[in-house]
């Protein structure tokens, strides 16, 4: 497999369809008009390939919010999917990573902005952060709640609730269909995982939690950038 990252507009139709095609195999209520709306509104797509075939992909747009006077820039995450026969390979997330990571360096601060609506997204985190909010281990400091609170405002101003940090959709939203990512009685003996079912209980109806991770070396677990870079 090979993952490339394009910009938006150098995707042709053909590989529109296949992305929407891709997501309606996992995703229940899927609306095509909808989908290509939010893909035409993004920056970027990276896009797995598998003998010419896109098996997987994730929409990225930036993102520049104001937090106490301040500018903060990143990339907030759209839709993203990866077919199962690919589960566990990091393609995709080692391509983001390098192209992101090498991105950042021209922002004293730049984040990943993310929605998770399932616990196999929100686990990328732990995975390879040292730091990242929310989480089971620590409070989410101030400052990072306002940037949350902010980004996800401005995207989801209607439906984000900054009580419980979850973006609590009222119209119908795609969600992951049953078994695809279904936190069973074993996924759930995993803190991480438990974490993220008790901050998004509405996950299974396609609700998002917000989360953040900064884009800087220094926030990543010690063996991280072997594997990423």
């Amino acid at each position: 497999m090979k993952g490339l990252i394009k910009p938006i507009g150098e995707y042709s139709e053909t590989d529109i369809s296949a992305m929407f095609g891709l997501m309606s195999e996992f995703y229940d209520n899927m609306d095509e008009a909808v989908f290509r709306r939010d893909f035409a509104d993004k920056d970027y797509c990276l896009a797995l390939y598998e003998a010419e075939k896109i098996v997987g992909f994730t929409t990225q747009k930036l993102l520049t919010i104001n937090v106490e006077n301040k500018e903060i820039h990143g990339i907030f995450s759209g839709d993203t999917i990866i077919h199962k026969d690919h589960w566990g390979d990091i393609e995709l997330f080692r391509v983001w990573a390098k192209f992101w990571f090498e991105y950042a360096e021209k922002y004293d601060e730049f984040y990943w902005f993310l929605i998770c609506k399932g616990y196999k997204t929100y686990r990328i985190m732990p995975l390879f952060w040292s730091e990242y909010y929310p989480n089971f281990r620590t409070p989410t400091p101030e400052y990072e709640q306002k940037i949350i609170r902010t980004y996800a405002s401005s995207l989801y101003p209607e439906d984000y609730n900054p009580e419980t940090g979850v973006i609590e959709y009222r119209h119908t939203k795609d969600k992951l269909r049953a078994g695809v990512a279904d936190a069973d009685t074993s996924k759930m003996k995993n803190k991480d995982v438990a974490f993220f079912c008790r901050a998004n209980p509405g996950h299974a109806e396609g609700n998002d939690l917000a989360c953040l991770a900064k884009i800087d070396r220094a926030c990543l677990r010690p063996r991280a950038p072997e594997i990423l870079f």
